[in-house]
């Protein structure tokens, strides 16, 4: 998967006519295919009750690749300088209307190929797709430049940019996801609070 700086300015080169951040400016389509493969089992969604070190198990497997297949790769960018490549994906989120939700990230590989460094930068809130279309893109181009995103965060923006990370949720680059510091996963935050709700909601 790695992509070598000579291979990076050849396509580069050929691809000039296309936007900055078109995911096939560096990635063919199979690329493109193996990449969403590669991280859906930590930008998707995980089946409930699956924790971080269950993820790969091989029971899972399927569930995964339907994952990657409904993962919407909207941006990408390989920094020639530092070999660190830029991401963003999307997928739809659960809500009574359609919206997607995107991550950002980033991600190095070694010498042999493998993915050594992976860290997702942000998360956004459930958007329609024309808004998270435009505030996903911009939050890229902010991330790609080393930009400030603490400004997008919901404690300043409100529920219009990034949910994650925030005061509680931050992103433990260790595990490769996600962390409450209540509930541990954030997935099972969530889970709790539709627990809870589901509850709250019963008839009497």
């Amino acid at each position: 998967m790695r992509l070598t700086n000579l291979f990076i300015l050849l396509l580069v080169c050929s691809c000039s006519e296309k936007p900055k951040y078109a995911p096939e400016r560096y990635l063919s389509a199979d690329q493109q295919k193996l990449f969403k493969q590669e991280i859906a089992r930590y930008a998707g969604k995980p089946p409930r009750r699956v924790t971080d070190t269950l993820r790969f198990d091989t029971a899972y497997a399927d569930h995964y690749k339907r994952e990657a297949a409904q993962l919407d790769l909207m941006a990408y960018y390989i920094d020639p300088a530092s070999d660190t490549h830029f991401f963003l994906i999307a997928r739809i989120a659960p809500s009574i209307q359609t919206k997607w939700v995107a991550t950002g990230g980033k991600l190095r590989y070694d010498e042999k190929g493998n993915l050594s460094e992976y860290e997702e930068v942000f998360r956004t809130w459930k958007l329609p797709r024309k808004e998270l279309e435009e505030r996903g893109r911009y939050l890229f181009d902010l991330m790609v430049k080393g930009e400030d995103l603490t400004p997008y965060y919901t404690a300043t923006a409100g529920f219009n940019y990034i949910e994650f990370p925030d005061e509680n949720v931050y992103f433990d680059k260790k595990s490769r996801s996600w962390k409450s510091k209540i509930y541990g996963s954030v997935e099972e935050m969530v889970y709790e609070s539709r627990d809870r709700d589901s509850l709250t909601k019963k008839p009497k």
